[in-house]
């Protein structure tokens, strides 16, 4: 027993001695549960919500009064719009809408003679999850106002139209995001892999002495993998396509601009791995898990990121593929075209850049201590 006690005193005696390891130990379990507490949940809040009018009467308007004052809706007025379904459908597509309520000229009438009338609901089928979701804060909502009513129960039907998804198939939003996903976790493990299999070799020292500038260096490693990382992007659209059944309806040209910017950030980010990884098995492991994780929880790839605690949202916002997977879902679901991608296309300018210039850097870095 006094062995056992004495091995067991050494061994506590180490973990006091690391305190790293200890720190780790104690602190990701709490980041663990502060992520996943606040990212897992389907809840969401200020539905964006569009009305279209065309009864203005008092009992429409009480309706309207009703989802504006709910924190479960953010309400939109299209009215002043000359075409306002036309620009319904515009916001719905760059994504600034989730919904439109659209109450008929004989909303009014109808309800004031004891008869049945419809209200019609234009919802963002693209997640099935977000839509099944609000279509239940609609039923809720249009319950809580016939119920502040007198004997208006069961007067009021929901008229509900899925746009992009008429079948409210989950495949149409996650197969996206999964294209998203694994084309940049592809592209961090190709120049990851390469630059610190060469490390490995010593072949790196090589390059190291060679007079070539580093940015030429980095730059001709990173090019050929471009067009490795597109054709594994044109397989996966293929199997998505033809597997999955997933329509392309947006134009191929406009995701291949976007593709190719966040391929670049995604090489990039594997260069900038590659300069700290001392061998190929942990830059493989430091690269899934740099675009893995934050990719799949904190992207809107699987948790609206509405629904996020503030800090996680702004995380969220450093993720390149919070991004593109806003791009991939709008050009292959809802055919929604360059201009409607503004903010994402510099966002992704910005981390390619940025990721590049830190990759060549901390390259030259490297390169100037070997010498």
């Amino acid at each position: 027993m006094s062995r056992t006690n004495a091995v067991f005193k050494k061994e506590f005696l180490h973990i006091l001695r690391d305190p790293a390891s200890l720190t780790i130990v104690l602190i990701m379990p709490v980041m663990m549960i502060l992520i996943f507490g606040h990212a897992l949940t389907f809840d969401i809040d200020n539905v964006e919500t569009g009305v279209f009018n065309t009864s203005n009467g008092d009992l429409s308007r009480s309706l309207i009064e009703t989802f504006s004052c709910s924190t479960a809706f953010r309400t939109v007025d299209l009215s002043h719009f000359p075409k306002p379904l036309e620009e319904a459908e515009r916001l719905i597509k760059a994504g600034r809408l989730k919904q439109v309520l659209i109450v008929p000229p004989d909303f009014d009438r109808k309800l004031k003679q004891n008869r049945k009338s419809q209200v019609g609901f234009i919802i963002d089928g693209n997640d099935s999850n977000i839509a099944n979701r609000v279509y239940q804060y609609d039923e809720m909502a249009i319950l809580s106002f016939t119920a502040e009513q007198r004997n208006m129960e069961g007067l009021i039907n929901i008229h509900t139209q899925m746009y992009f998804n008429p079948a409210n198939k989950s495949s149409f939003f996650f197969i996206p995001g999964i294209i998203a996903i694994l084309l940049l976790m592809i592209s961090a493990l190709l120049t990851s892999l390469s630059m610190a299999r060469e490390k490995e070799s010593g072949s790196i020292d090589l390059i190291f002495i060679s007079p070539l500038k580093s940015a030429q260096i980095i730059m001709g490693k990173t090019i050929p993998y471009i067009f490795v990382a597109l054709a594994d992007g044109v397989i996966i659209l293929l199997c998505a396509r033809f597997l999955f059944s997933i329509p392309i309806k947006g134009n191929l040209l406009v995701l291949l601009i976007f593709s190719l910017l966040y391929i670049l950030s995604g090489l990039s980010l594997g260069i900038l791995v590659s300069t700290v990884a001392p061998n190929q098995m942990t830059a493989m492991f430091v690269a899934i898990l740099a675009t893995l994780l934050p990719s799949i929880l904190l992207s809107g790839f699987i948790f609206p990121l509405d629904s996020m605690a503030p800090v996680l949202r702004f995380i969220s916002q450093l993720v390149p593929a919070t991004y593109f997977i806003e791009i991939i879902r709008g050009v292959i679901i809802k055919g929604a075209e360059l201009k409607h991608f503004f903010k994402e296309g510099l966002a992704l300018l910005f981390f390619s850049m940025v990721l590049l210039a830190a990759s060549m850097g901390k390259f030259q870095q490297s390169r100037k201590k070997k010498k």
